[in-house]
């Protein structure tokens, strides 16, 4: 993950005694209830997503490896992953339909790459596992108005892959409602279990506060750029990051190392940064 231009940062929730448990299957509007975001199969998929992809995922063979084991993924979750190759590499897409009929589009990815030699734990197997529960929370959700698109991204050091899927959409003429990246949402140094938000617009950053009263973490909304969501935002479309306390110093000191591996991977933090994106997109979907 490589980023550009801090800006302050500002605490947005405080879920002191306020939130409500994950472990109850929350409201429901027209009928369609929301999965229960404390599910017995989050823990062990997220761990075992975080295994499976804590090896190099830079040369052309160990990304092909990953856009493998990402497809088949998928397809066990019920869903029809493509291959999207664009000039110099490929990203993994799979659309998850809308109930209804309709064709807007609703975005979540994450980047599956790392650089030469990391293991890529947390930047960001991380972010991929995240992005998979998601998938399996919608085979949970039995009402979908926008079609969910999963997307994990190619070569995020240059940006190449969002960016191919940002100008597909264009190319495409989508009606896009907003798009999520996650990177890097497993380490938590001080265990203050802060999530930050990066560039959200005022409608997501609405969104995600909401969502954090119920999962119980505080959420903070910082300037930073230079991973995946800008691709989609220099293409006119609302994008928000989602990430670890990068801004606020407390962010993996192995990025980019041998050592982010996933002996180093809090898979407590990652849980509860799972669920608050999860609570977004099902919420946002109906």
């Amino acid at each position: 993950m490589k980023r550009v231009a801090l800006a302050a940062f500002v605490v947005a929730c405080d879920p002191s005694g306020s939130a409500s448990s994950p472990d109850a299957t929350l409201d429901s509007t027209m009928g369609c209830d929301l999965p229960a975001l404390a599910a017995p199969w989050l823990a062990p998929e997220l761990h075992d997503a975080i295994g499976a992809l804590a090896v190099p995922r830079a040369t052309i063979s160990e990304r092909s490896a990953a856009r493998t084991w990402l497809a088949q993924r998928l397809t066990a979750l019920g869903w029809s992953p493509e291959v999207q190759s664009y000039a110099g590499g490929a990203n993994v897409v799979a659309t998850i339909p809308s109930t209804t009929g309709s064709t807007d589009q609703l975005i979540v990815g994450a980047h599956f790459d790392t650089v030469a030699g990391s293991p890529g734990a947390n930047d960001d197997a991380s972010g991929v596992a995240v992005v998979l529960a998601v998938a399996h929370y919608l085979a949970d959700t039995p009402c979908r108005t926008p079609n969910v698109v999963v997307a994990f991204f190619d070569q995020e050091e240059g940006l190449f892959g969002s960016r191919a899927l940002a100008q597909r959409l264009v190319a495409d003429g989508a009606v896009v409602r907003a798009v999520h990246t996650v990177d890097q949402v497993a380490w938590d140094g001080d265990h203050d279990r802060v999530i930050e938000l990066e560039q959200p617009t005022s409608a997501l950053a609405a969104a995600y506060r909401a969502a954090a009263e119920v999962v119980g973490v505080p959420v903070s909304v910082v300037g930073t750029g230079g991973t995946d969501h800008v691709s989609f935002r220099d293409e006119g479309f609302p994008a928000i990051g989602i990430t670890e306390e990068y801004a606020g110093g407390d962010t993996s000191p192995y990025r980019h190392t041998a050592q982010d591996t996933a002996a180093t991977v809090d898979e407590a933090y990652l849980a509860l940064a799972t669920q608050l994106v999860a609570h977004v997109i099902t919420s946002a979907t109906r």
